[in-house]
């Protein structure tokens, strides 16, 4: 081993853990590659650089800003030449501190600290990430929060979110029209679908002042109140504006997919002071950074930990129940980080969709519990009665979950939900 590694192999007893941030990484390759080095250069070349070694009198620079390879665990974790079984693939975790200092503070540099050059250097993913008090001194956090979008609507039952569809393409009276036929029918949040874009002829002030006005009538026809999610998705020196003319038309919440804008725009909009209205976080583009096994970013990590950090109020789980991928596991871990204990930061409401009808949404809150906002997309577009009575058949579902009443027996007390049984249920035979 090169003596620029031995410099930097330590322990997490021997360091301020308050003073580092700590990444954990999951690290592949074929058996001759000397893995122990790999990782050690991570900790320099994420930090000071290699050349620093080089250079006269610039040697502190390794104890005061330079990482700590902290462990390195090969997996199975053999101890022995005689257990281990020549040419196999490579397979160890590290953890290594790099110096809060050195992120500045901020998102963007600290994931440019831990994850740029050495994310092409092999196959590598981060898997786990250890934010020091130091670091989330510096952000805010959700200014609303779940006990925010509580109180909004008050009540401690699940919510539904349904979705503006067609997803483009319409205009602002026909979308109005569609956003009433939703909140009669018993949505809580009706939200912008991800792909909208306001441009050209699609006045995104237009669309709000029509959809608000049916949310006024909805409130005196029900004494409900909805929440409507807008699209501000744009590029960064844009959001601003658009957040605060979505607000002046009468939107009461705002929707992005940080993964696109960049997370730091979650912080943006909730730090600034006349931005007083939940902001929605979309995971789109979750899959490409993070659901390969051996290159990206944890989900926990992306959609758990930093764009709770950022300030998002409500953020976005993909259900496993439905049309994707996701494991049922990782799913319940992340509902419970969004609103796990992470000192002066506010817990998120967690939203989850992608297949979810009033059937198995059941299991969704049998799983994960009251605090949960179930996004009804096509299933209730399918509905044989019609868009309204889908979102009734959702509301049917949820008061049997709360009444703890099985929902065979539920369905045959109400005919929207009756129907949903007969498309979604067991099939007999």
């Amino acid at each position: 081993m090169a003596a620029l590694e031995e410099h930097i192999i330590g322990l997490s007893e021997g360091i301020d853990l308050d003073s580092y941030v700590i990444a954990t990484y999951l690290l592949q390759g074929p058996a001759e590659e000397d893995m122990l080095s790999r990782a050690a250069a991570i900790a320099v070349e994420q930090t000071v650089g290699r050349g620093v070694f080089k250079m006269k009198g610039m040697e502190y620079l390794m104890e005061t800003r330079g990482g700590r390879l902290l462990s390195l665990i090969p997996i199975p974790d053999h101890e022995s030449r005689t257990s281990k079984e020549e040419g196999e693939w490579q397979v160890h975790m590290a953890r290594v501190a790099f110096p809060v200092e050195n992120t500045g503070f901020q998102i963007p540099m600290m994931l440019t600290t831990i994850l740029s050059d050495v994310s092409m250097s092999g196959m590598l993913k981060l898997v786990d990430l250890d934010l020091p008090k130091r670091f989330l001194d510096a952000f805010q956090g959700p200014k609303i929060g779940l006990k925010g979008v509580r109180d909004f609507f008050e009540t401690d039952r699940p919510l539904i979110c349904s979705i503006l569809k067609p997803c483009v393409g319409v205009d602002a009276k026909t979308a109005a029209n569609i956003f009433y036929q939703h909140a009669i029918g018993g949505a809580d949040v009706i939200k912008d679908d991800e792909l909208m874009a306001y441009g050209g002829d699609y006045k995104m002030v237009d669309r709000v002042r029509l959809c608000m006005e049916m949310e006024k009538r909805v409130f005196e026809e029900t004494g409900e109140h909805k929440m409507y999610l807008v699209s501000i998705t744009n590029r960064p020196d844009r959001m601003l504006e658009d957040a605060r003319r979505a607000i002046e038309a009468g939107a009461n919440g705002l929707m992005l997919t940080p993964l696109t804008t960049g997370i730091s725009a979650i912080q943006m909009l909730s730090e600034a002071p006349d931005i007083n209205v939940p902001v929605f976080a979309h995971p789109g583009m979750l899959g490409s950074m993070s659901w390969s096994p051996d290159f990206g970013i944890s989900e926990h990590i992306l959609i758990g930990k930093l764009v709770r950090i950022a300030g998002a109020d409500i953020n976005a789980i993909p259900v496993p129940y439905g049309r994707f991928t996701h494991l049922r596991e990782k799913f319940i871990k992340l509902f419970k980080i969004s609103k796990a204990p992470m000192g002066h930061i506010k817990p998120m409401f967690t939203q989850t969709g992608g297949g979810i009808n009033p059937i198995n949404s059941m299991e969704v809150m049998k799983d994960i519990g009251n605090d949960v906002m179930l996004v009804a997309g096509g299933s209730i577009q399918e509905h044989p009665m019609g868009l309204s009575s889908g979102l009734k058949a959702m509301r049917q579902s949820i008061q049997a979950y709360m009444d703890k009443v099985p929902l065979e027996e539920a369905s045959r007390q109400n005919k929207e939900l009756d129907f949903a049984w007969q498309m979604y249920g067991p099939k007999k035979g």
